[in-house]
């Protein structure tokens, strides 16, 4: 029950509590951050690209995964920002 009340306040469109997003009060409280790519939605994106031709493209679901080694890419690119950081220093 707790969840459906905290869940009923959340504003779909921004995932902001409307208590707070239509709240006059807090208006000119409110800013935003530069937009993120999000980078599964972008390969999900050329995926629809590429049977948007296609009968029912609506239909199609898409399969999404990391390639194989992606630890070891995501730990090299870690350790190299790292190093590049206290460079700087």
């Amino acid at each position: 029950m707790a969840l459906v009340i905290y869940e009923d306040d959340i504003d779909p469109s921004h995932g902001q509590r409307k208590s707070l997003a239509m709240d006059p009060d807090l208006a000119d409280q409110w800013t935003g951050l530069a937009p993120v790519r999000d980078y599964a939605a972008m390969a999900m994106a050329r995926l629809a690209e590429i049977v948007k031709d296609d009968d029912h493209p609506e239909t199609f679901r898409y399969m999404l995964g990391m390639t194989e080694g992606w630890e070891d890419v995501k730990a090299a690119k870690v350790a190299e920002r790292l190093a590049a950081a206290t460079d700087e220093r």
